[in-house]
Parts: C-alpha cells; structure tokens; sequence
C-alpha cells in the first residue's frame, strides 16, 4: 500500500521536473535532457499504471487516494499540455479541455461516498480520454526528443481531436 501511495506522491512531484525538460527540449537542450525527458515520461506512465494494481492487491483501495490519483492525471496532462501550447504544439483548448474534463469528474465524486469496496466508480469515457491525453503528451515528448519538426502538424491535429473527444463527452 505504501508502495502505491508513495507512486502517486512521486507522480506529483515529478510534474515540475518533466515542465522543465519540457521547455529545455524545445529550446535545443543537450541529448541527455532529451533522454531524460522520455525516461521521465515512461516514470510518470508507469507509475500511473501501477500505482492502483498495487492498491487493490494490498486489498486497500481508497476513494480519497483515489482521487489524489486522479488529480495527479489531470495536473500532469493539463499542465504539461498547457507548456506544449506554450511551445506552440497544441493548441491552448486542449490543456483547458483536460482540466474541464477532469474537474467535472473530481467535483462528481467528491461529496459521494463509494459505491465499490471504497473505490471510484469510473467513467469508462473518461478514462479513454485521460489515457488518450496521457498519450499526447506522450508524442509531445518523442516529438520534442526527436530534434525535428515532422510530427508538430500531427500532434496538433491530434490535439484538436482528443479536444473535440472532450467536448463530446
């Protein structure tokens, strides 16, 4: 449990160090902030991955860390995709669809109790457009890391899509 917990801490504090690489990617850092970066990025998806499988095989999933979980998501997407709008690669709906997004369904579950086992009921819609927007920021990062420009256009189109994703939820 602790294991799980402290995962979801480390995600959090992680966001400040991946804005950094972020912005010293774009700005042409060296190539070990570039690695840096993806490495990073891998850190953050695999602690969002693991951290709730070990919560639930300790048998203590939790409807407050639940949230804290989630709130760490939204501040990693939406924060990170606000500095990619800031670098020019998405445009600035997308951020402001995640923080929507996701403080529609932090204000939804916050004065309900748990309806499974202290758990958050989940919106299966939802999650997809987390995972998706976790993904996005993802080609940002490879995109940044690859020291070119060819997949810029993609990704924001890609953004304006999961933005339309958002608005259709």
């Amino acid at each position: 449990l602790a294991a799980a917990r402290g995962l979801t801490l480390a995600r959090l504090a992680s966001i400040p160090l991946f804005l950094f690489l972020l912005v010293q990617t774009h700005h042409a850092g060296p190539q070990h902030w570039r690695v840096s970066l993806l490495v990073l990025y891998v850190g953050i998806a695999l602690s969002d991955f693991l951290d709730g499988r070990l919560a639930r095989k300790a048998g203590a999933p939790s409807h407050v860390w639940g949230q804290i979980d989630a709130a760490a998501d939204i501040a990693f997407t939406s924060l990170s995709l606000a500095a990619a709008t800031w670098l020019g690669r998405v445009g600035p709906w997308v951020p402001i669809g995640v923080a929507v997004l996701g403080g529609r369904f932090l204000l939804r579950t916050l004065g309900h109790q748990p309806a499974l086992a202290g758990r958050l009921v989940e919106d299966r819609a939802g999650k997809a457009a987390g995972v998706i927007y976790y993904l996005l920021v993802g080609a940002v990062a490879v995109e940044l890391s690859m020291e070119g420009e060819g997949g810029r256009w993609f990704i924001a189109r890609a953004g304006d899509a999961v933005f339309l994703y958002t608005l259709f939820l």
